[in-house]
């Protein structure tokens, strides 16, 4: 047989080879290779930290729009209670004021008809005085003569004085 020699063997020579690529590698490519690592993992932690920074800012602003959100409610309620009791009070008035403008106009409307009333009263009674007297002329123009008309003429004549004496006291 044929002796080898322990350098002599191609599989010595691939394992050494290949311990030896691994201890280059391990040696200066390791510490380029953690440091990406430990640099990713740096920036990983950073965006970590940075979104549950945003997170509790998130949630407080979250949380102080919601008290707003509340304060508002609570502050539209407010105002339509208040709208509602001043419509009530505003139609409270507005009725009281309906009932005092209702009862002035049937006040004017009662003094009209009693001026109206009054009005036909003195028209019926010239109208009355006018048809006496028209029916007083027709009576003396028919019972009337000379002799009468005349003895009626002297004496308003006479009071003539009398008359003027008495409208001026």
């Amino acid at each position: 047989m044929h002796e080898v020699s322990f350098f002599s063997d191609p599989v010595i020579w691939y394992i050494t080879s290949f311990l030896f690529f691994f201890w280059i590698v391990y040696k200066w490519v390791r510490k380029p290779v953690l440091g990406m690592i430990d640099a990713e993992i740096a920036k990983v932690r950073d965006e970590l930290e940075k979104a549950r920074k945003l997170r509790v800012e998130a949630e407080a602003v979250l949380a102080e729009y919601q008290l707003k959100q509340q304060s508002a409610l609570a502050e539209a309620e407010e105002i339509v209670e208040f709208a509602k009791s001043e419509a009530a009070s505003l139609r409270v008035r507005a009725e009281e004021e309906l009932k005092v403008s209702l009862a002035r106009h049937e006040q004017q409307a009662m003094d009209r008809i009693k001026l109206a009333e009054a009005d036909a009263l003195e028209d019926v009674k010239t109208s009355m005085v006018n048809l006496a007297m028209a029916a007083a002329r027709k009576i003396l123009a028919e019972k009337m003569n000379v002799s009468a008309s005349d003895k009626l003429i002297d004496q308003a004549i006479a009071e003539l004085p009398r008359l003027k004496v008495a409208k001026s006291s």
